[in-house]
């Protein structure tokens, strides 16, 4: 997905991490043979995260696999067996790391474009879109088969996405699926053919970066956090983020552009 990227943070070790000029990060999972979610990935994914939140975000954030067929294939099962005294901390550490990207302020983009089953599927959960490769990939949570339950916010994410029902259906029967029907149930944004899926995904990047990202920073801040709220709550974070832009360049270089009949550009202030 190389677009004039500069490799920064060289100092994590399951993760390559890059900037184009156009703003666009891409986090790359890079722990063979599968990616299997550990501790120290756990931590990487949430410095990596935190670190997006700063004072200069991207304008959007790619997260993709460098392992042929595999997103993610899920937490590491022998870190589990060698680890049962630590399943409070394992399980904290993992929604902390969720939760974190989840708190990205630019736009996040999951390439999936091999399995992504487990704790995969959590991970990508965490990003607000998901691009799946179609053909033998599939994505779901099937840990009930080994007596597990989806704790790395899987159980939630999935039912505030699906619904209940649809919920349900894949966490007790553990169910993966393959791309075109994780599409049907919403699971995934859109199925794309395996060789237009970095295309496709990076067309996305390039829409999204170009858009007004304080704006977008507000919108993301209203869609999490007021589905807890009571109405006139949520009614009352949309108002806060909308007085805060209005004092925003990038607010009236919007609206004046519409106004003057040109393209805006905007600068994230």
């Amino acid at each position: 997905m190389d677009n004039g990227a500069v490799a920064i943070t060289p100092d994590w070790t399951h993760l390559d991490v890059e900037i184009g000029g156009d703003g666009v990060a891409v986090v790359t999972m890079n722990r063979p043979p599968a990616n299997a979610l550990n501790r120290d990935l756990m931590d990487e994914l949430k410095g990596v995260a935190e670190e997006f939140s700063g004072p200069r975000p991207p304008r959007a954030v790619i997260l993709c696999s460098a392992l042929e067929g595999i997103f993610m294939a899920g937490a590491d099962l022998k870190m589990i067996d060698g680890g049962w005294d630590q399943m409070v901390s394992t399980t904290r550490k993992f929604q902390e790391a969720g939760n974190a990207w989840e708190r990205i302020p630019a736009p996040t983009i999951a390439a999936i474009g091999g399995h992504a089953a487990g704790g995969g599927c959590e991970v990508a959960l965490c990003c607000d879109f998901r691009l799946m490769a179609r053909g033998a990939a599939t994505i779901g949570l099937p840990e009930v088969r080994w007596g597990l339950l989806p704790a790395g916010g899987g159980t939630q994410r999935l039912t505030r996405l699906l619904g209940r029902a649809a919920a349900l259906d894949l966490t007790l029967r553990g169910r993966m699926i393959d791309a075109e029907e994780a599409a049907r149930f919403g699971l995934v944004n859109e199925a794309c053919e395996p060789e237009d899926l970095d295309r496709r995904v990076r067309a996305l990047a390039e829409e999204l970066a170009l858009l007004p990202p304080l704006a977008m920073r507000e919108i993301k801040r209203c869609v999490l956090e007021g589905p807890e709220l009571h109405l006139s709550a949520g009614l009352g974070l949309e108002e806060r983020g909308i007085i805060a832009l209005c004092g925003t360049a990038d607010t009236r270089e919007g609206v004046n552009s519409f106004v003057e009949r040109r393209t805006p550009v905007f600068q994230g202030r």
